[in-house]
């Protein structure tokens, strides 16, 4: 069996606290002079052959979009990067987007950061803004927080939009004397005049994020309502997150329409830790639903198991109120299955010591005896991955079908990734492969990861590095550590000798 997975994770040793990541508009592939689109294609292949760059990007992007002539990527490709050799800063820019989505070209974020580089040399504010991302995720470049703002910055100034609330999220994290220097210095390119941000444009699938890991909890932190509406950008599945932030709802009580409500439970449903997160801090304050501490608690916990930072320190909070241990206690012992569940999760998480480890997985026991669905499912999870010596992975196999059965949808997302990944004999992956990527769509945290590892090992799938480097990138970007890991193994595997990419010292 493979069980060293993404099924024996338990991201629950390491509480630290990311502050909200920003969910980043892909860039765009850029086309700086509309005017060579009423060209005829026998002239503007003319003028390509003879060496004009802007005729050579322009047929390249008709190559890719399949504009008056069939659509030819590798052909895009060829022209684009001719233009681009000859130094043409749009070009730079769109051939960057080709290598860092491995569009008609091998997927190469190191030759991508060189060409972004050089267009943000430019003044160029679309690759501004990327290379300041760029040095914020510790994957193609080594973080440096006060050149992502320096380059952020320089986008920003040009009112290039996505910057602007990038800039105000890295200005805690920057040295202010050293960006001031690095702005003075001589041995920084001049500005020139930035290329305007274009109305009419193909989006590509860039994927950036801010990922930040590295942030601790301290009692300053505060978990505001508008921080977890605001990870509802980063759930993945952009329909549902459109119609929750449609009339731009500033609070709880705002977001907590019966659509809204009912849109959030079926994420939750489906393993998304943002919307878990969200219903149980409405449990908790008693919006929408009957305040309920203990419903709050393990909407709570099942956020944190889901690798949530919000949801981990909003429990940790909740289990420190006065009365709460207590509360939950006398619940369980009056025969409350869901606070016997969350009994057990806060001593499996050590936030409450009062009962031992084994006493714990008694009241899950009897909790998913009883045919609670989140307790079935963290059962399954312990005999799967042999947490707390429970190893026997059929059991755990067999408790998710009957969870599956009664019709929880994060049991059958284990059943199917269990299947995906650990079964060697034939049968129709693809279609397990599909239901996954459906699922990751509806809000799965869980399947996100799994669709990124079987695009990476092909399973299922056709291996792709640049699909399974997004999906990674999403879900490290909703607090998967293990995807943030899987990441860091693609790019060491390709990371060219050059001093600029080395991550150490």
């Amino acid at each position: 069996m493979c069980c060293t997975s993404v099924y024996s994770q338990d991201t629950t040793q390491s509480l630290a606290f990311k502050n909200k990541r920003p969910q980043q508009t892909a860039p765009y592939f850029y086309r700086p002079d509309l005017a060579y689109q009423i060209w005829q294609k026998f002239r503007l292949t003319q003028e390509a052959n003879a060496g004009d760059p802007l005729a050579q990007h322009e047929l390249g992007l008709r190559f890719l979009l399949g504009e008056g002539i069939p659509a030819d990527t590798s052909q895009a490709v060829f022209w684009i990067k001719k233009a681009a050799d000859q130094n043409l800063t749009s070009a730079k820019y769109n051939y960057a987007i080709l290598l860092i989505n491995g569009i008609g070209v091998g997927w190469d974020p190191f030759e991508a950061f060189k060409s972004f580089q050089s267009a943000a040399n430019d003044g160029m504010v679309q690759s501004q803004y990327v290379v300041g991302i760029l040095y914020t995720d510790n994957l193609t470049i080594k973080r440096d927080y006060n050149l992502a703002y320096y380059w952020i910055k320089k986008a920003a100034d040009n009112d290039y939009e996505p910057a602007k609330d990038v800039v105000a999220k890295l200005e805690p994290r920057v040295s202010r004397t050293v960006v001031d220097s690095m702005i003075t210095s001589s041995d920084k390119p001049e500005d020139k005049n930035p290329i305007p941000d274009p109305s009419e444009n193909l989006t590509s699938n860039l994927g950036l994020v801010f990922i930040d890991f590295d942030t601790v909890t301290d009692s300053a932190v505060t978990i505001t309502d508008s921080l977890l509406i605001d990870n509802i950008e980063v759930i993945g599945n952009d329909s549902l997150s459109k119609i929750l932030l449609a009339d731009n709802p500033k609070s709880l009580i705002e977001l907590s329409t019966p659509r809204s409500i009912e849109i959030l439970s079926s994420l939750a449903e489906n393993g998304s830790p943002e919307a878990q997160s969200i219903l149980g801090k409405m449990y908790e304050e008693g919006i929408h639903y009957r305040k309920n501490l203990v419903d709050a608690g393990v909407y709570y916990y099942r956020a944190l198991r889901n690798d949530s930072p919000a949801g981990a320190y909003l429990l940790w909070q909740l289990s420190q109120q006065p009365g709460f241990g207590e509360l939950v206690q006398r619940e369980s012992e009056n025969g409350n299955i869901i606070a016997k569940y969350l009994w057990y999760g806060l001593t499996a998480i050590g936030f409450d010591r009062r009962i031992t480890i084994q006493d714990a997985l008694n009241l899950l026991d009897e909790s998913a005896n009883a045919y609670y669905l989140p307790a079935m499912v963290e059962s399954g999870l312990n005999y799967y991955s042999g947490r707390f010596g429970r190893n026997n992975p059929e059991t755990g196999i067999e408790i998710w079908k009957t969870a599956d059965q009664l019709g929880s949808k994060e049991a059958e997302i284990r059943l199917t990734a269990s299947r995906l990944l650990d079964e060697f004999t034939s049968y129709n992956k693809p279609e397990d492969f599909r239901k996954l990527k459906k699922a990751a769509d509806e809000g799965s945290l869980f399947a996100m990861v799994t669709v990124g590892l079987c695009y990476s090992q092909g399973l299922g799938t056709t291996h792709s590095k640049p699909e399974a480097v997004q999906y990674f990138k999403m879900a490290a970007q909703r607090g998967n550590r293990f995807a943030y890991e899987e990441l860091k193994k693609i790019y060491d595997e390709m990371r060219p000798a050059d001093p600029q990419f080395l991550l150490s010292n």
